[in-house]
């Protein structure tokens, strides 16, 4: 198992640095794996936590700094679903991963009856913050091939996991925990990410790069369609000033996309509520065939394009634009301020 790496340690979800101008502090894999072995007691809100990074300067809680800065030594698996048992998920990291070094342990609020785990896999050669974030997304999807669902929020480069503890409330009498368990295999660490995960990743930022055009395309295609209108009445149209007024991600999250990180959504209407749907500025693609006929508009590739205002047609009005239109006009009082702007000009002329 890697030793020498200093990682960073938050003494704390409110253990901040960014005013104080003073590093955070470091842990090791050492430190970490005979934590897993005897967890801490403290309460949740003082929890030691772990970003797997070597960057520790009073912004390494910040993901832009991360990305920016972070050299990543590890993957970390944050896994709330499924009931899984230790010896699954062992089977599972070890297809996923090989048989190299891993700390494995339950969070603190798992049960017999709900066991929930964390995962670390240390490597050696350090990656960037942007790599990582990638990887970490591949793992994620290598390890739902096997019918395990980690949390997505992981993904995040500055994202920070709890090292083992049981809080006092989660003890009996003597200080026993209800429920606790672990695995340490202190054999060799990986050298490097495998490359399974790599090609995985690869393959998520082409797939990613070319929504992202697709979403650009789109918006320039809408704004042309609705230019004509502006040039007529000297404003906005009321679809163009809906998505003036409105940011998507907020819309999204009203309307019951659910956050899985990094400006990604799992859709309402995806069965999995995986991270299928991503934001790019204010127009979404979703990879989703459960958003087809439901919300937006299909690419020629099979995915689905959506902005604010597609949202709401189709969550608010079931689909029918002109009762949607009707609607927002009524209650943004739209037409009163197009009825002025028209008395203003024809005054003016």
């Amino acid at each position: 198992m890697p030793t020498s790496f200093k990682l960073v340690r938050v003494n704390g979800i409110k253990d901040t640095h960014l005013d104080t101008s003073m590093a955070y502090g470091t842990t090791t894999f050492a430190e970490i794996a005979q934590m897993a072995e005897q967890p801490t007691r403290r309460s949740k809100l003082e929890a030691i936590g772990l970003i797997a990074s070597t960057y520790n300067s009073p912004d390494a809680r910040f993901h832009t700094a991360q990305r920016q800065h972070g050299r990543f030594h590890a993957f970390d698996l944050d896994l709330d679903d499924g009931n899984h048992t230790l010896a699954f998920l062992g089977t599972a990291l070890v297809s996923v991963f090989g048989d190299c070094a891993r700390i494995v342990y339950s969070t603190s609020s798992a049960t017999a009856k709900a066991p929930k785990w964390r995962a670390i896999i240390p490597f050696e050669k350090a990656i960037s913050g942007t790599d990582y974030e990638q990887l970490q997304r591949a793992a994620f999807e290598a390890l739902s091939d096997h019918g395990i669902k980690c949390d997505t929020a992981m993904q995040g480069a500055a994202q920070m996991a709890f090292l083992p503890n049981v809080p006092p409330d989660m003890r009996d009498t003597a200080g026993v925990p209800l429920f606790y368990e672990s695995l340490v295999v202190r054999t060799a660490g990986l050298k490097h990410p495998p490359a399974k995960l790599k090609a995985i990743a690869v393959q998520n930022a082409e797939r990613e790069a070319a929504a992202k055009l697709e979403a650009e395309k789109v918006a320039r295609e809408k704004a042309a369609q609705r230019a004509k209108q502006r040039e007529r009445t000297g404003m906005l149209s009321p679809i163009e000033q809906f998505n003036a007024d409105h940011d998507l991600s907020q819309v999204l999250l009203e309307c019951g996309w659910e956050p899985r990180g990094h400006m990604w959504f799992a859709s309402p209407f995806s069965q999995s509520k995986g991270a299928s749907v991503q934001v790019f500025d204010q127009r979404a693609v979703s990879f989703t065939s459960s958003d087809i006929g439901n919300v937006g508009k299909e690419t020629p590739n099979g995915w689905v394009t959506y902005d604010a205002w597609d949202v709401f047609v189709a969550m608010q009005h079931g689909g029918n634009e002109p009762a949607a239109l009707k609607d927002y006009c009524k209650q943004s009082g739209y037409n009163a301020t197009r009825f002025a702007n028209m008395m203003q000009k024809w005054m003016r002329s």
